[in-house]
């Protein structure tokens, strides 16, 4: 493979990523699932795009007993062989990303060093590989949520336990490709995440930061150990590795992940997973990330080379634009991003749709993981180009290019926009509504959760509070 190759949409549509942007998949009972259409123009959005890998997470809320014998998780097996079947119409690949060992709805990790546990590791593997034939890659991830410090659990027991179920998916789907995942400082968790007295590996969002801590001594030995292991891994396995082993994948520090990466390629592929680059997991709205992104392509190229890696997104049916600059940065990485962002949208709206441009890079101006874009804040000028783009994509109505395979269709996508470029116009005015501000955000975006038990992972109140509270900290 030469670099690029392999350009994979990775979309985590999990129930702690629930929100009005997303498939919905995993509760569609609660509305605004997608529907057999809707996959159909996605994938074939996707292609028209670039890429030709689409990849999902199979996350523990069905990587679980009770739903794998299920209808819910029936139903989810009979979507995505479609979703597989109809991919492969377009040239485009289906990868099934699992956590190693994190199962259920509560997100506990069970211990490979447990008998009794590993071996319903190895049922859900079985089960879920059997129900699954389509898929064309299937993903190892150490966790996140997820990973084992119990019992003696390491990393080098991620990697040893992951050449078992390897062998377990080759029996399985035969023609699977094995991709395998270092992601953390490496292999999140393993052997480093700390929890409380009579812990019993249940997720704890207090205790997550512990897996981040960066080990020279732990991480030199669990990659020795990987070096070692990947002969017994199955022909053409693949391996997942940042430029770095931090959640940023920032390859100029200690925590620099490029000269085991160079060791990697000279057996096997290597891909990029950073999931920072697009998104992130926390401040929904219109993203625009796109020097550091193409800079980061440009550095993949030259520290090994990588044949390709993700597009990470979670509101797929907002952020299209950051998918078409991420396909077109393993394409063309040597592009400039603002030029490509204007074809983007002349494509979609004619040549007035340029316009755009020079206004969307605004919205980046809220700190968040993986933003460093350095956009300073000034609440006149900023509310003066917010209502600028308000005002810009209005003039776009009725100008849209329905001819072209998107979701949700385009004049849906210019209201979105519009109605985010409104609310960071209202939020930055004269004497705004927080209050207000915050529940028409939350309505809009994440209300699908006021009709579900609170999640484990509290990120969707979060990412609103913090949100409303950069604005209203600097009236």
């Amino acid at each position: 493979m030469n670099f690029g190759d392999r350009r994979i949409c990775y979309n985590n549509f999990a129930g702690h990523l629930l929100n009005a942007y997303n498939p919905n998949f995993m509760r569609p009972e609660l509305g605004g699932a997608w529907e057999t259409a809707d996959w159909r123009r996605w994938i074939d959005m996707l292609a028209s795009f670039g890429f030709n890998v689409y990849e999902f997470w199979l996350e523990p809320f069905c990587f679980c007993r009770s739903t794998v014998t299920s209808e819910r998780g029936r139903s989810f097996a009979r979507m995505m062989n479609a979703v597989c079947d109809h991919a492969h119409t377009r040239g485009v690949k289906v990868e099934m990303l699992v956590s190693l060992a994190t199962v259920g709805p509560d997100w506990r990790t069970l211990c490979p060093n447990r008998p009794d546990e590993w071996r319903e590791i190895r049922w859900l593997w079985d089960s879920w590989t059997r129900a699954l034939p389509g898929v064309d890659v299937v993903g190892i991830f150490p966790g996140d949520p997820g990973g084992c410090s119990l019992n003696g659990c390491t990393a080098e027991t991620y990697i040893d336990r992951s050449v078992e179920i390897s062998g377990l998916i080759k029996k399985n789907i035969p023609a699977a490709e094995i991709e395998f995942g270092t992601w953390g400082p490496p292999f999140f968790a393993w052997g480093n995440l700390q929890g409380p007295d009579g812990w019993n590996n249940e997720f704890i969002p207090g205790y997550q930061h512990t897996a981040w801590t960066f080990d020279p001594a732990r991480a030199e030995r669990s990659m020795r150990h990987l070096l070692k292991r990947l002969p017994d891994f199955p022909p053409e396995t693949a391996v997942a590795i940042n430029l770095g082993f931090n959640p940023d994948g920032k390859s100029d520090g200690p925590d620099t992940a490029i000269p085991w990466a160079r060791e990697i390629v000279k057996t096997n592929r290597i891909f990029t997973w950073d999931f920072s680059l697009t998104e992130g997991e926390n401040a929904i709205l219109p993203h625009y990330r796109f020097r550091r992104l193409f800079e980061q392509r440009r550095r993949e190229r030259d520290a090994a080379p990588y044949a390709g890696g993700i597009c990470f997104t979670m509101t797929p049916g907002l952020n299209q634009l950051s998918l078409w600059e991420s396909a077109q940065s393993f394409l063309q990485p040597d592009a400039d991003p603002d030029r490509l962002a204007e074809a983007f949208y002349v494509r979609l709206f004619g040549p007035e749709g340029r316009g755009l441009v020079s206004l969307l890079p605004l919205f980046e101006v809220v700190p968040d993981w993986g933003n460093l874009t350095g956009i300073e804040y000034h609440r006149e000028p900023f509310h003066q180009a917010m209502r600028e783009l308000s005002g810009r994509l209005e003039a776009l109505a009725g100008r849209e290019n329905h001819a072209i395979p998107f979701l949700p269709d385009v004049d849906t996508y210019r209201r979105e926009l519009l109605w985010f470029a409104r609310w960071f116009e209202s939020v930055s005015g004269l004497s705004p509504d927080y209050d207000s501000l915050y529940q028409a955000y939350w309505n809009r975006v994440y209300s699908v959760y006021d009709r579900l038990p609170v999640h484990v992972d509290p990120r969707p109140r979060n990412a609103t509070t913090n949100l409303v509270q950069f604005f209203k900290e600097r009236r």
